[in-house]
């Protein structure tokens, strides 16, 4: 019967090896125990070989960092955008003295120095003759004299507050539905306003004796800062 021997890779190494020497040398083959022990001997150093190899792979190893899921990202809403630029266009609580630079000089420069105390805005309806340079001269020439006046070109607070005599002192707040408004805004009661050729605490005054203490409260608090009392 036929035997069939399966020997290692060490073992046929080896044997190799052992071959070789023969040929080289004409020396004696060794037994099957010599070839044996020798066997025995080569294993354990391919062993370590191994698991020194395998150690060495292991610290080369980088493991890789644990960023977390990335955060989600989601489209601009075009129609928060829109609410958020509309109420930012909608004025709040506040004070205006709607004028025209073709008022009297000495007029325009009486409210100018007590708009910039009670913090009200100079509201323009539009440019002088067109030019944005002249306009802007002309404001110039009045805020240089009076450091706190602030001038505001917006022809749509005009129309929302149905004014069509200059100057005119308007009290206003905000739509509690917040939506915009027309010339129907004071059927709303939005805003409370005086016409007339009078100073501004003049105006304020009168603004105070409102029934609606919103508008009394607010018209009390800008007389202070023009009296300096705030």
């Amino acid at each position: 019967m036929t035997k069939t021997f399966q020997l290692s890779r060490a073992k046929v190494a080896l044997l190799l090896a052992i071959s070789a020497s023969v040929v080289a040398g004409a020396q004696q083959l060794p037994s099957d125990a010599a070839i044996a022990r020798e066997s025995g001997k080569q294993a354990p150093r391919s062993a370590a070989a191994i698991s020194k190899a395998e150690r060495q792979a292991q610290q080369l190893r980088v493991p890789v960092p644990d960023v977390g899921r990335p955060p989600a990202l989601s489209a601009p809403d075009p129609s928060a955008i829109a609410k958020r630029y509309e109420a930012e266009q909608r004025p709040d609580a506040g004070l205006f003295v709607l004028v025209s630079l073709t008022m009297p000089p000495s007029s325009l420069d009486r409210l100018a120095g007590q708009a910039g105390k009670a913090g009200a805005t100079l509201v323009l309806r539009g440019m002088v003759d067109g030019s944005f340079k002249k306009t802007t001269e002309l404001t110039a020439n009045i805020i240089r004299k009076h450091p706190g006046a602030q001038f505001q070109i917006d022809p749509t607070l005009f129309r929302r507050f149905n004014v069509v005599h200059v100057p005119t002192f308007v009290l206003s707040v905000r739509p509690e539905d917040e939506k915009t408004c027309g010339r129907d805004c004071d059927a709303n009661n939005t805003f409370a306003r005086v016409a007339g050729d009078v100073t501004l605490d003049y105006a304020l005054e009168h603004l105070a004796k409102q029934a609606d203490q919103r508008f009394a409260r607010l018209a009390e608090a800008r007389l202070k800062q023009i009296r300096g009392q705030l």
